[in-house]
């Protein structure tokens, strides 16, 4: 199928960004949003269509892209996929395991695309990580570190109600814990960690994680909102048999600790990843390859972050269930990332 009309489906922060790409890719842009105010605010500054309704939306467009709050997405999804629309979904793919196999039971009898936007895989930076993991640059990998760390969200907003976000690990490490998969394989066993309460109502702002993968590599990954000053910063460090690839987004380059190679130039931009997502995705739809990232890897990364929030909930370490071969290395994403 061709896809011209593409509906987003909440028309905040993220779905902006989103509108953002589509616009990029030239398609025509529908939306919509549960909020009358948000429905008004786009109409008036987007540039685009904004329906009334879900139905509306649905029955005037291609594709629909759900970049609402985390306990929103399943409701949505399903609305969208039972209509026979292809869908989009911002991370993570649902709040809850059930509603991630609902959506996915939901696509394959549908006979349509279900895709979740893990865009981390998309940032030159770390898609040219993987690719070089992929060739064998680093050996096998052994440990590997990650930090994502932010300033706090609005402390009256949904990211704060775990009920409906899955706190910090559901939104914010989730984007590393989908990375380390796709450098590592499946995840088998979690121990995570909540701390630096931010007040009574706003509960932890800061989370750190260790990840056992399938073949033995181990993770580490922090998440906070606790940075201050405003700014956002990412690093990671993947230590292997035969060498290190380390990069930090306010610091240094990604480089290799191999005489004579690189990994890639830093500097991407932000919103430039979300396009290429959302142009890996189109093209998918319409009958290209599979895009590098899957609802299935949406509901893998679900799993292992809601296992690292019963982690932190209980002090126990909690083990995942097998669900893929050994770690064998995975394949790199195209030819222009693995030759970067």
């Amino acid at each position: 199928m061709k896809v011209s009309r593409v509906g987003v489906v909440g028309l905040g922060g993220i779905g902006r960004v989103h509108i953002s790409g589509w616009r990029e890719l030239g398609a025509e842009l529908h939306g919509f949003d549960e909020l009358p105010e948000s429905r008004a605010v786009a109409q008036e500054d987007l540039g685009l269509q904004v329906h009334p309704d879900l139905a509306s939306l649905l029955r005037s467009v291609d594709v629909v892209d759900v970049c609402t709050p985390t306990d929103t997405h399943a409701a949505l999804a399903l609305a969208a996929l039972r209509a026979g629309k292809p869908v989009i979904c911002e991370k993570p793919l649902a709040r809850t395991l059930e509603e991630a196999d609902e959506l996915i039971s939901a696509s394959e009898q549908a006979g349509v695309p279900l895709f979740t936007a893990q865009v981390v895989r998309f940032m030159p930076e770390y898609a040219s990580a993987q690719a070089a993991v992929a060739a064998g640059r680093i050996g096998r990998p052994a440990v590997m570190r990650f930090t994502r760390e932010g300033g706090m969200p609005n402390p009256q907003g949904w990211y704060h109600d775990t009920a409906r976000s899955a706190g910090i690990i559901g939104d914010v490490m989730i984007h590393d814990i989908d990375f380390a998969r796709w450098l590592a394989g499946d995840v088998v066993r979690v121990y995570a960690k909540l701390m630096r309460p931010a007040g009574p109502q706003n509960g932890p702002t800061h989370a750190y994680a260790i990840l056992t993968h399938v073949g033995g590599t181990i993770s580490h990954l922090t998440a906070s909102w606790a940075r201050q000053g405003g700014s956002f910063r990412t690093s990671y460090e993947l230590a292997g048999s035969d060498g290190m690839i380390d990069y930090a987004s306010d610091q240094r380059p990604v480089v290799q600790t191999i005489p004579g190679t690189l990994a890639a130039p830093a500097g991407s931009s932000f919103g430039s990843s979300f396009t290429r997502e959302l142009a890996e995705f189109r093209a998918a739809i319409e009958g290209g390859p599979q895009p590098r990232v899957t609802a299935h890897d949406g509901r893998a990364a679900l799993a292992v972050a809601l296992a690292a929030v019963t982690s932190a909930q209980t002090g126990q370490a909690v083990e995942l269930p097998v669900s893929s071969t050994p770690y064998e290395g995975s394949a790199p994403v195209a030819a222009e990332v693995a030759s970067a």
